[in-house]
């Protein structure tokens, strides 16, 4: 009893966490939360892999399938909150964490419920995945259809590719569901991989075409300054004639 009641105090302490991870507003806010959360979940982790000992094999399963999304979405949920808090104007970026945070929320309350004997409660951050993601690959379509001229390899590059890692970290959430068939698991696996491979693709091709640009203006550059010489010289020829 005494262990069940250290674990449900500082499982309540990881739920406090999490509401502050969700609020944080400013990077030196979120680094500060993301410590504590760090520290707190890997006791959470601790005490409950001490209580999933004593309990019966059908909840000794079901609390370590939760703690093993805890352990592994809690670390993409740092990642997808400091891409929030860099870009909270971005709705796919704002749909990816809130998507991790909701499976982060659900291994929570797996916890709680099984440590106090098998009652699971609702997970208190409802999120639409498909939908959202489906919205967050559209924007992401807009934003990659672009004017050649218009790319910028310093501030495009790491807006898109973090754009798509944000989405691609839902999909893999979404993979690794219990709903989702084994062979949908790789096949989105898959996908993934292949769209990270045609933006890099796209990028280079960007990357090429300002090339060829550049190449071109600074030839029409060249030419102009000797057109500017030819000119000087037909004058000072002009002058020494008159």
């Amino acid at each position: 009893m005494v262990d069940v009641h250290l674990l449900l105090k500082n499982l309540h302490v990881v739920e406090n966490d999490l509401e502050k991870l969700k609020n944080a507003s400013s990077q030196g806010e979120l680094i500060d939360n993301i410590k504590a959360f760090r520290h707190n979940t890997n006791e959470l982790l601790n005490q409950s892999a001490k209580r999933q000992q004593e309990l019966d094999p059908q909840l000794r399963d079901d609390l370590a399938a939760a703690r093993a999304v805890l352990k592994k979405h809690s670390t993409i949920l740092l990642k997808a909150s400091k891409v929030y808090v860099r870009h909270p104007e971005l709705a796919a970026v704002k749909a990816n964490r809130d998507y991790v945070l909701k499976q982060v929320c659900g291994a929570v309350n797996t916890i709680n419920g099984v440590a106090q004997g098998g009652v699971t409660q609702p997970s208190s951050c409802p999120y639409d995945g498909p939908r959202e993601l489906a919205a967050a690959l559209d924007e992401f379509d807009d934003h990659t259809a672009m004017e050649p001229l218009a790319y910028n390899e310093v501030h495009t590059r790491p807006s898109l590719e973090e754009r798509l890692e944000s989405i691609i970290s839902g999909a893999a959430l979404m993979a690794d569901s219990s709903c989702t068939r084994g062979e949908r698991r790789e096949r989105i696996d898959a996908e993934c991989n292949a769209v990270r491979r045609a933006l890099q693709n796209l990028l280079s091709e960007y990357m090429s075409n300002m090339g060829n640009m550049g190449r071109k203006t600074r030839d029409l550059r060249r030419q102009l300054r000797k057109a500017v010489v030819d000119h000087n010289c037909l004058l000072l020829i002009s002058f020494h004639i008159w």
